[in-house]
């Protein structure tokens, strides 16, 4: 092997230690992205879940909304008012069924439209099903 082949070499070892770097850091972007929104959207939907069960008993609930900075919500109205505004927000992050059975309950308030919402979440999240009998017999 004349020295020409080992400069050679060598170079390529060095452009593929590169190249694979390069790709590598790619990766952990694109990955470190991914887990940023499935955070935000974790978040967001857990704030949402509060405020659709507030709904169903705004009385009982309020305190709650008060302790966890939504001091505003001092009536129903308020409430509803927020759910809208939360749907709005909503059309950035969220998946057409979330949008749909999140209009339903703004809608119809009802547990069986929590319910869809809540399982429309889960899905968006995780992709994970449950039945409608599955959720009526926990």
């Amino acid at each position: 092997m004349n020295l020409e082949n080992v400069f050679t070499i060598l170079g390529l070892l060095g452009l593929g230690g590169l190249l694979g770097t390069y790709f590598r850091i790619l990766w952990e972007r694109k990955n470190s992205a991914l887990l940023q929104k499935q955070e935000f959207k974790e978040t967001r939907y857990k704030c949402i879940i509060l405020l659709l069960l507030s709904h169903l008993d705004f009385d009982k609930n309020k305190p709650m909304l008060h302790q966890h900075g939504r001091s505003y919500i001092n009536r129903i109205e308020d409430l509803q008012d927020e759910l809208k505004l939360e749907w709005n927000n909503m059309i950035l992050f969220a998946s057409d069924e979330v949008l749909s059975r999140m209009r339903e309950f703004i809608e119809n308030p009802s547990q069986e439209n929590f319910q869809k919402t809540a399982v429309a979440m889960r899905k968006d999240l995780w992709g994970g099903k449950i039945s409608s009998e599955k959720l009526k017999s926990l």
